[in-house]
């Protein structure tokens, strides 16, 4: 199989609508992938928070809708539509309740509610068929460092041919290179599939050595499937719970973070997993 080199470089930003991420694109990009959240599912891609991407750059998205209901096959047809509105041509990671073992480990929810659900959205979105949409399940880098019987990545995982890329979410506060991204990076080539980073960001200060190394780090290191190194990596460039903006308005950072999207620059019309 022929490997893809390509690694998509972006970030969050503050603003959760993204109409901020202009600006740090500017200060910090040329940024190819955008990271963004919602609640609720929305009705149509135009109409969510990622859908100023389009034509610009890729997206990794996440939702919450209720487990009970998507697990249920009652929000089939929304999710369905959802994903058929997706533009062919945009390219586009998928997920439901990013995090989950996070989210289990705080009482949110339990294993048994999680996993049915994300099979379903799962299967829907693959169901529609989009060639450049895919689907996600976005982990914390911490529960690879220290498993937790319940929220372990082999017990979250829903099975072989639900996912398309396995990411996660890495902090400075927890290591480094193969430290930090070492056991998601296995589990995901346990799985032959690709990997990448959602959120990469630093906490009490920022470090730029460090952003760095993460970068090099994705670039020079495969997993499973046809790619040859982390197939995106965000930047969060917001302070929830406590983390400090990456890049943020910090000056040297924004300057790391343009030298990295350069260096890496992949053109999302080009990407494919």
């Amino acid at each position: 199989m022929k490997k893809r080199s390509g690694m998509l470089v972006g970030a969050s930003s503050m603003s959760l609508s993204g109409k901020d991420f202009a600006a740090l694109d500017a200060a910090a990009g040329p940024f190819t992938v955008r990271r963004s959240y919602e609640k609720k599912l929305p009705k149509s891609w135009a109409e969510s928070v990622a859908g100023i991407d389009v034509g610009k750059r890729a997206s990794v998205w996440s939702c919450k809708p209720d487990l009970e209901q998507l697990a249920d096959k009652a929000l089939d047809k929304r999710l369905r539509g959802f994903v058929q509105s997706i533009p062919d041509s945009h390219v586009a990671f998928l997920t439901c309740w990013h995090e989950p073992d996070a989210k289990i480990r705080g009482g949110k929810f339990a294993l048994e509610e999680y996993l049915p659900a994300f099979r379903r959205f799962c299967k829907i979105v693959k169901s529609v068929g989009k060639p450049r949409v895919y689907t996600a399940q976005i982990v914390e880098a911490w529960s690879g460092q220290h498993p937790n019987k319940g929220s372990t990545y082999a017990e979250l995982w829903p099975g072989d041919g639900y996912v398309d890329v396995y990411v996660v979410d890495g902090y400075s506060n927890t290591g480094s290179g193969k430290k930090l991204w070492g056991p998601a990076v296995k589990f995901a080539a346990s799985k032959d599939i690709p990997w990448g980073i959602a959120e990469l960001g630093c906490v009490q200060k920022i470090d730029t050595s460090w952003m760095r190394t993460q970068a090099a780090y994705a670039a020079e290191t495969p997993a499973g499937g046809a790619h040859d190194r982390c197939a995106f990596l965000c930047w969060f460039s917001n302070s929830v719970g406590g983390v400090v903006a990456t890049p943020g308005t910090d000056p040297a950072a924004r300057a790391t973070a343009k030298k990295i999207s350069k260096k890496y620059y992949t053109a999302p019309g080009s990407f494919r997993l």
